[in-house]
Order: structure tokens, then sequence, then C-alpha cells
């Protein structure tokens, strides 16, 4: 009895205790894998779980009890990302307003998802269930990435893939749509045919040999082959062949899978094509050449014959760009192409090598020296015959090199440096002609070449002076100007004049520089001269080009002070066809500081009248060659009277060049001459010698005269 009796007292007791059901239910949500969050019915926030707090990152003053749902949501959308998310929060809060059920799912911007279930409570308020499916939905969209890309690639298959099944006597069983399309055949006319039917004639019979001992043994063939559509049209396959095995082991089928690369195949023959022809003209280019020439000498050498290479290189086309445009010059290099096929034997090479530089290449047939003489006469004259470009004729002439393998040489390279070594000489002895390599043109180049080593190293030490010749008013014979004129100060060979070095100056590029120092020695010196006296100073065609030349002149006449009016440019007519737009702006804009321009060596060069009238020259120079045979020949004295007419028509002054004798003295002054300059009047000397306040013997000049 005692137990009994004790057993219902401490249930007894028990019943009495007062339970902590809001305990509990704290314990619980917490306990939760979930984020979980309870609201009243005044949507007022019961209770909310960490795990909530940290799904949404949310500080702990975000998510106390009491808090407004609509402030809630407020603080967990600031970290959902998405361009709906205001309206997704306006959805929300209507279906709380509705009591009714609520899911969505959240992508926060720590990149993280998590799915919400809002669920309405029968006595009013509701339970949000948040989770995190972060996981779940990143595998399904890898799911869908996977399915999209097996739906391009089959795709990508069927667009591409050439399929036939044959038998093994070749005959077809089957054939994709892809097939159809390229081979041009419909289904009914491939299935039952021979897969022969496609056979393109470009294959050797060798190549298919191989393939059916490869097959028959088991094994899988690779490899490109071209086919004939039904239209005779060749397409190119990639093509992998597998056999079908049956139960012995042997073929029984075979499986053809090929992809169309006839688009591939075009592009890189092009391409093989581009590499080894010139693009303008379609004549073989350099690289192909240097090939072609290499296996050339190979072959011949082995034959003992001989090889005939002529370098080609045009004489005049640089005034052709210059006058006419360079589509004018492109064009021009069309046709003189199509003229060098018409007279080069049709086995020969013609290459052009760049620029207006061509190169043949001629086997000899045993008498090389006619055969070059032949040749080289063809090309000369068919190059000279006027070119038509656009309603408009121009011509050009040719300079040829020559060297024969293996006389000259047994490489490409040793052919072609000893070729151009003779086309220099023909070049350095007035173009227009041809000639064969000789041993002392090495000697002439290599001389050459060490005169341009000691003018570069020249230049760096300025090992230039300046010599200067009075030029004297024709009436009173007194000093107006002294023109600079540069000699190079040769370590060894003394001193050089301008026709020793200036043209190897201009084609080594150093006729920039040396002009620069002229200009700035030439101010430098005329600074200590009277102040009625100017300076005149060549410009070389350089020195436009560079399109700094109106800064360098300014900053000369700054760092030495010699006022603009007394500085006086000599160019010559070659500059006026050259960037003509930019040099008469370049004139213009020195002009207006007061610098004078005189046009030197008038006559002799190849400018248009037109360009001499286009440009503000203050003074044309008659060169010496004209004043030179005064009085005695009419030709020189027509010439003198013509540019005298044009002067006056210009209103522009004239310095005669040359005199050397009281005679053409007396006929200049008679023709109307301002200014004379030559050894009667005075040679050139150093500044230091210079005299410019009288002339010497000027008193005896002018009563002879």
């Amino acid at each position: 009895m005692s137990t009994v009796t004790n057993d219902f007292e401490i249930a007894g007791r028990v019943s009495k205790r007062e339970v902590n059901w809001e305990q509990l239910l704290h314990t619980a949500i917490e306990s939760s894998s979930h984020g979980l969050c309870v609201f009243d019915g005044r949507s007022r926030l019961v209770i909310g779980n960490e795990q909530h707090r940290s799904l949404y990152s949310l500080a702990s003053s975000e998510v106390s009890p009491g808090l407004l749902a609509e402030d809630l949501l407020k603080s967990r959308y600031a970290r959902i990302i998405g361009a709906k998310v205001n309206a997704q929060l306006a959805e929300y809060l209507a279906a709380i307003r509705r009591s009714e059920a609520f899911r969505t799912t959240y992508e926060l911007r720590d990149g993280s998802f998590v799915e919400l279930d809002m669920h309405p409570m029968p006595d009013g308020g509701f339970v949000e269930r948040h989770r995190d499916v972060t996981e779940l939905r990143l595998a399904e969209v890898r799911a869908e990435e996977a399915r999209q890309e097996l739906i391009e690639k089959q795709y990508a298959i069927d667009q591409a893939v050439i399929v036939a099944i044959t038998d093994v006597r070749g005959t077809i069983t089957y054939a994709n749509d892809r097939f159809c399309d390229i081979s041009g055949y419909a289904r009914e006319e491939l299935v039952g045919s021979n897969h022969r039917l496609l056979k393109s004639g470009v294959h050797s019979p060798q190549i298919f040999r191989q393939m059916y001992r490869c097959l028959a043994r088991g094994g899988v063939w690779r490899g490109e082959l071209c086919n004939r559509a039904k239209s005779g049209e060749l397409y190119w396959v990639d093509t992998v062949i597998t056999p079908q095995l049956g139960p012995d082991g042997k073929p029984v089928a075979y499986m053809a899978i090929r992809i169309d690369i006839t688009a591939r195949k075009k592009a890189e023959a092009q391409l093989c094509h581009a590499a080894r022809h010139d693009a303008l003209t379609g004549l073989l280019n350099r690289a192909a050449l240097l090939d072609d020439l290499s296996e050339r000498l190979s072959q011949t050498q082995a034959r003992r014959q001989k090889l005939i290479i002529y370098l080609l290189d045009l004489d005049g086309f640089k005034h052709v760009n210059d006058t006419l445009g360079h589509a004018a010059g492109d064009a021009l290099l069309k046709q003189l192409s199509e003229r060098l096929v018409s007279v080069v034997p049709k086995a020969a090479l013609i290459t052009r090598l760049g620029g207006d530089e061509f190169a043949i290449v001629q086997l000899s047939s045993g008498n090389e020296r006619k055969e070059i003489q032949a040749l080289a006469i063809d090309l000369l004259q068919v190059i000279a015959v006027p070119f038509s470009i656009e309603s408009q004729e121009a011509s050009v002439g040719v300079s040829i090199g020559i060297s024969i393998s293996p006389l000259h040489g047994l490489t490409a390279p040793e052919l072609l440096y000893r070729a151009d070594l003779a086309l220099y000489c023909v070049k350095s002895e007035g173009r227009g002609g041809f000639q064969v390599f000789e041993d002392k043109m090495r000697s002439r180049a290599q001389a050459r070449d060490r005169l341009v080593n000691e003018l570069r190293a020249s230049v760096a030490r300025g090992e230039f002076e300046l010599h200067y010749q009075p030029i004297c008013e024709a009436g009173t014979l007194r000093p107006r100007g002294a023109e600079a004129l540069v000699r190079w100060r040769h370590p060894s060979r003394g001193l050089l004049y301008p026709d020793e070095f200036i043209a190897v100056a201009e084609e080594t590029g150093l006729m920039e520089a040396l002009g620069r120092w002229t200009l700035e020695r030439a101010c430098t010196d005329a600074v200590t001269w009277p102040g009625e006296i100017k300076v005149a100073v060549n410009l070389s065609p350089a020195q436009f080009r560079g399109g700094f030349l109106f800064d360098s002149i300014i900053g000369v006449l700054m760092k030495t002070g010699l006022p603009p009016h007394r500085l006086e440019l000599e160019v010559t007519e070659s500059m006026l066809l050259q960037n003509r737009e930019e040099n008469l702006l370049l004139f213009r804009q020195l002009k207006d500081i007061g610098i004078t321009f005189a046009l030197d060596d008038f006559g002799v060069g190849y400018a248009s009248l037109g360009s001499v009238v286009s440009f503000p020259f203050d003074k044309l120079k008659i060169d010496r060659s004209f004043t030179s045979e005064l009085p005695s020949k009419p030709a020189s004295r027509a010439v003198v009277a013509s540019i005298m007419t044009l002067a006056r028509g210009l209103k522009v002054q004239v310095t005669a060049e040359g005199v050397e004798t009281v005679e053409q003295l007396q006929y200049l002054r008679s023709q109307g001459v301002e200014f004379v300059q030559g050894y009667l009047l005075g040679r050139p000397v150093p500044c230091s010698e210079l005299v410019l306040t009288g002339m010497p013997y000027a008193d005896g000049l002018l009563d002879a005269s």
C-alpha cells in the first residue's frame, strides 16, 4: 500500500507543477535547421530564430520582437538582388494583408539562394519558413547548362557532320540530310549507289589502297578527301571511317563521318597564294623568289646549267607617284607587270620584290651573253613605251643589274647581291641601261660603304664647315648676300665638296641632321655680318619630309638672333613635287615671318611651270649649265630670255650662278638680271675670309663691262 500511495503522491505533485510552454516553443524554433519567423495578428514579429537572422545577415535590432512585418521585410529585401525586388516586396505584403499563402525564392547579394514559405494561421498571424536552397539551385543551373550544351552539340552535329554507311562493297545504305545537301544528290540517288559516285580524281589510287588495307584489319582510317558533287563542283571533307565488325571480327559495314572543310581548304589555298604572290600585281614575291631560286640553283648545278638573274629598278617612278598620285603609280605597276609577262620567256620567274623593284630568273640555253642582251633590250624598250593612266600618259625608264650562276655565285643571296651591285653601277652612271656584274663593282660598293660609315661618324663628331660665296648686285657688284656651302673636313682625304657626299647623305638619311647643323651654323655666322647682307641656305627635300621644319627654323632664328628677313632659303624643283599642299602651306608660313625663298638650279628639274607659279618664290636662280655657255650658244641665250620673261611676269628677281667671265657678266646685265654669283666675283671661302664690305676688283669689272 505504501508504494502505491507514494506513486500517486508524486504524480499529484507533477501535475500541479507549472509547464513553461513559451520556453519550449523558443527552444523548438531555435533548434530548427531552417529560418523561422512567427508574426501575430497585427503582423508584428513574435519570434525569429538565429538561423533566419544568419541567412539574411541581419542585425539583432532588425529582428527584435514587436517589429512590424513591413519593416523587417524592407531590411531583408535590402540583401536581395534582382530587377523585380520592389515588385516582389509589394506582392508579398499584399499576400499578408489577404492572409494568403506565399512562396518564392530569393537570390542574395552573397550569391546564395533562399526559399521562403509563408503560411497564415487560423486565428490570425502567419509563420515564415526560410530554407537555404543554394546547392539545389546551383545543381538545377548546372543541369540546365548541361542540357543546353547537349542540345547545342546535337544541333551542331546535325548541321555540320556528314554521315554515310556503306556495306563492305562500298554500296551506300544510309545518308543523312547533310550528306544529301553537300553532294547535291537526293537520298534516293545515293542509297543503293556505290560510293565511287563521288570520286573526284584528285587523289592517287595509292591513298585508297592504304585506306582499304587499314579498314580490312579492323582499324579506323582518318584523312582529308576531295569529293565531286552532282554539279561537278569539288568539295573537301575531313573523314573518319569506322568498320562495323561481325561475329567473326571481320567488317560487315563501314560508317563514315565527315566534316566539310572546303572553306578551310580554300582559305589555305588563298593564304598560300598570298604568302607567295604580290597582292598588287599577282607576280611572285620576294619570299617565293628566294625559295624557287634556291630550288632552281640546286637543279641547274646538278645538270651543269646556268641561271641568269635580272634585277630591275624603275627610273622616274617616284615622279609618277608625286605628280599623279599613288593610285596612278599602282596602275602603272600593274600594266608594267603585264608587259613583263609578255616579253619574258614563259619558263622564267618574274617577281615583284617591293616598291618599283622587280626580278627575273631565266634558265640559260647556252649562250647567256646573247640571251642577256636580247632580253635586256626587250625590257628597256617595252618599259620605255608611255603608260596610259586615266587618260594621262606617264613614262618611266628602267635600270637593270644582272648576275649569272654559277659564275657570280652559287646561292640566291650571293646572286641577288651581285645583281644589286650591277644595278647600282647602272644608276650611278646615268640610269636607263643594263650591266652584268663585274668584280670591280664589289670594290666600288665597299668603298661606298666605307664612305657611308665615315660620313655617319663625321656627322656625329661635327667634322663639317661652311664656306660662303658672295651674291652681288649685277649693276654695282656690291655684295647683297652670301650662299652657305657645306664642306666635309675628312680625317684622311682632306676637304671634300658636296658632290662627293651629299647624295650619300640623302640616301642614308643623314641629310636632315646635316641640314639642321648647316642652317644653325649659317645663321650664327650671318649675325656678325653687316645688317643689309642676307645668308642663303640650301634646304634638302629630306628636311621637308620630317614635318618639323617650321619649328626647327624658328628655333634657330631665336637661338642665333638673326632677323628672319636676312635668311633666304634655296630649294630645288624636286621639292615642289613632294607633298605639294603641305609644302605650299609651309612656304606661306615662313614668308609671313619675313623669310625669302629662291628656286635653285631653275630649268634643270622636273617641276611643271604650274608648280613654279603656285609657290611664292622671291627669286629664280639660273643654273650654271646655262650661264657657262653664254653668250655664244643661242639655246642658252633663249633659256635666259625665257626665264627673264617669266620672272618679270611673276614679279620676282633673278640670280645667275656660275658667272666666270666678263662677257657672261655683260650679257646678263643686258638682259636685266638683278644678281650674279660666280668665281668672277669671288670663290667660296671660310667665314673668316669672306669680304662683304666691297669687292676689291669691282671697279675694274665695272670699267670692263
